[in-house]
C-alpha cells in the first residue's frame, strides 16, 4: 500500500511541476503575452530625424520593450523607409507616414507593399510654408508678387528639409509651379539644419521661408504663421498612421496588436518633442510621458499582459 502510495505521490508532484512550469510559460512575456504570441522578438523600426518621428518611435519603443520585444531603431530617409517596410528589411513605422497628401507620391509606389494598420493621429497633422510672425506677408501669393520686395530680401529661397521628404516634393513639384514660383529655390538641408536656420533668422529678425509641419515644437517656440495657401494646394490636414511589413501580424501577433490599438493626440506628442529639444534624452522623455499616461497605454496594451 505503501508502494503504491508513493508513486501516486510521485505521479502528482510531476503533474503539478508540469502544470507550474506551463503557468510559468504563457506568464514569461518574452514568450506570450496572455496567450497572444510575441512571435519574432528582435523588430527594427526605421525613422526619420523629424522631431515628430522620433517622439513617436521613442514612445512605441518603450511600450514593446515592457511586452518583451527587444527594438531597433534605425535612422534613415523618406524613401528608405518606405523601401524598407515595402521589401520586409524594416518591420514597422509609427510618426512618419503621413497621409493622403503629404506622402502621396511614396504610398503610390509602395502602398500595396504595405500593410497600413491604420490611423494614430486623425487629421492632425498640417504642412505648409512658414514664416516668423513679424514679417509682413500673410501668402503664398505674395511670394508669387512679390510682395514688400520679398523676393530680393529672401534671395528666392526656401529654406527646406530633407530631400526625399514628402513636403519636400510636393512643395517642389506642386506648390512653387502653382504660385509661379519658377524662378524661386528650394533648398534641401535636414529638419535639424531647418530649424537651426530658423532660430538664426529669428535671433536676428531677418526674413525667412522654411518648410514646416505641425505638430512640431517650433510653434512652440516661436511666434510663427503658416502664409496662407488660398489655391489649397498643400492639402487639408493630413493623418498620422502606423505601417508594418507584409506578414508582420503573422510573425509578431503581440506587436501588431499594440500597433493597431496606438491612438494619440498632437498635444501628447507635444509634450514629448518639447522635452526632447528641452535636452532630455528621446527614450527618457518617451518613458517620462508613459508613466504619466498611464491609462492611455493601457488601452493600447488592450488584452496583453505586460512584463512589468
Amino acid at each position: 500500500m505503501s508502494k503504491k502510495f508513493g508513486i501516486i505521490c510521485l505521479t502528482f508532484i510531476c503533474t503539478l511541476a508540469l502544470l507550474l512550469s506551463a503557468c510559468g510559460n504563457d506568464d514569461n512575456a518574452g514568450e506570450s503575452t496572455n496567450g497572444i504570441e510575441l512571435g519574432q522578438k528582435e523588430l527594427t523600426i526605421p525613422y526619420v530625424s523629424w522631431a515628430s518621428t522620433v517622439a513617436g518611435v521613442n514612445v512605441i519603443k518603450a511600450v514593446l520593450e515592457d511586452i518583451g520585444y527587444d527594438i531597433e531603431l534605425t535612422q534613415v530617409t523618406p524613401g528608405a523607409l518606405f523601401a524598407g517596410i515595402a521589401d520586409g528589411s524594416a518591420d514597422m513605422s509609427v510618426g512618419a507616414v503621413t497621409l493622403p497628401y503629404t506622402h502621396e507620391s511614396y504610398w503610390k509606389k509602395y502602398g500595396d507593399q504595405i500593410d497600413d494598420i491604420g490611423i494614430t493621429m486623425k487629421d492632425s497633422v498640417t504642412i505648409g510654408l512658414a514664416v516668423p510672425s513679424y514679417m509682413k506677408i500673410d501668402s503664398l501669393e505674395d511670394l508669387t508678387n512679390n510682395t514688400n520686395n520679398i523676393g530680393k530680401k529672401l534671395e528666392k529661397t526656401i529654406v527646406g528639409i530633407d530631400p526625399g521628404a514628402g513636403q519636400m516634393q510636393l512643395t517642389k513639384n506642386k506648390v512653387m509651379p502653382g504660385y509661379n514660383l519658377d524662378k524661386w529655390t528650394l533648398q534641401a538641408t535636414s529638419a535639424p539644419a531647418m530649424t537651426g536656420a530658423l532660430a538664426g533668422a529669428i535671433d536676428d529678425q531677418k526674413p525667412i521661408v522654411v518648410t514646416l509641419w505641425e505638430p512640431h515644437w517650433a510653434f512652440i517656440e516661436w511666434d510663427l504663421k503658416y502664409l496662407k495657401d488660398p489655391k489649397n494646394l498643400f492639402g487639408e490636414p493630413d493623418s498620422l498612421h502606423a505601417v508594418a511589413r507584409k506578414g508582420l501580424k503573422e510573425d509578431a501577433p503581440a506587436a501588431y496588436k499594440v500597433l493597431d490599438q496606438f491612438h494619440w493626440t498632437k498635444q501628447d506628442m507635444g509634450k514629448v518633442m518639447v522635452k526632447v529639444h528641452d535636452g532630455m534624452e528621446p527614450i527618457e522623455a518617451a518613458e517620462e510621458w508613459i508613466e504619466n499616461n498611464q491609462e492611455k497605454v493601457k488601452k493600447w496594451k488592450k488584452g496583453l499582459k505586460t512584463s512589468k
